[in-house]
């Protein structure tokens, strides 16, 4: 029996900013690895933002993979190498997760990633990352639609800096089954979009933003089967 699987799985209808007030903790641990994001729908292309925040045993595995000459100093050079890397292979993975409007399939790429602080942060500070994916060369018409995430593809930022730390510095598996998962999810519509549906999640009164909430115990997303877990699924409206 797995142990704590997913302690909440969404939650769609408390925002955050209320959780705690209800004796809401998202962790026992110090392991957490918290993405917000913010996904942006236009007629003819969709942009997905990152604001992320890893704490624990991931935040030094990054930095020595970072660091590859082991001299506990970071430089521009080994920072942009790295993510140079990072980006080539994390958008090889991306052609597998693609999300759906209606049955058709569209990969998101990463364009950008970039860490602020990361040249005179601590080796032993939490690890401060954003992104930006692209989804170009949209088309998307008048009527109806359905916007379908695998909330894999919302994880997958993370998961792959735990990959590439499995593989160059020896993260184990009892590390990142000890990581707390925490995703915050806000989607807005531009001018000619209004939104119809979510779930899970809620929808504003304006019809043009989604706010979804999510948190992940143990065996994160990363182990549940695709057929097993629910999607996301958004319907918006183009006038």
């Amino acid at each position: 029996m797995v142990r704590f699987l997913i302690l909440f799985l969404l939650l769609f209808i408390l925002p955050l900013n209320r959780a705690e007030s209800h004796g809401y903790k998202f962790s026992e641990t110090r392991e957490e690895m918290k993405d917000d994001i913010r996904i942006d729908i236009y007629p003819e292309y969709i942009t997905i933002q990152y604001e992320s925040e890893y704490f624990g045993q991931i935040a030094p595995h990054i930095r020595n993979m970072i660091d590859v000459n082991s001299d506990t100093f970071l430089t521009k050079e080994e920072v942009d190498n790295f993510f140079t890397d990072y980006k080539k292979s994390i958008n090889e993975t991306l052609q597998n997760l693609p999300l759906l409007i209606e049955k058709n399939k569209f990969t998101i790429k990463l364009v950008d990633i970039f860490a602020s602080t990361l040249l005179t942060d601590s080796l032993l500070a939490p690890f401060r990352v954003g992104a930006l994916f692209v989804l170009n060369d949209l088309n998307i018409e008048q009527g109806e639609h359905e916007l379908v995430i695998d909330p894999k593809l919302l994880f997958q930022k993370g998961n792959h800096f735990i990959k590439m730390a499995k593989e160059r510095v020896e993260f184990t598996d009892e590390q990142e089954q000890a990581i707390g998962r925490y995703l915050q999810l806000r989607v807005f519509a531009s001018e000619s979009i209004q939104f119809i549906s979510t779930y899970p999640g809620r929808i504003k009164k304006d019809k043009k933003a989604v706010y979804i909430f999510g948190v992940f115990y143990d065996e994160t997303i990363l182990r549940i089967n695709n057929s097993n877990y629910p999607k996301i699924r958004i319907k918006f409206k183009k006038t």
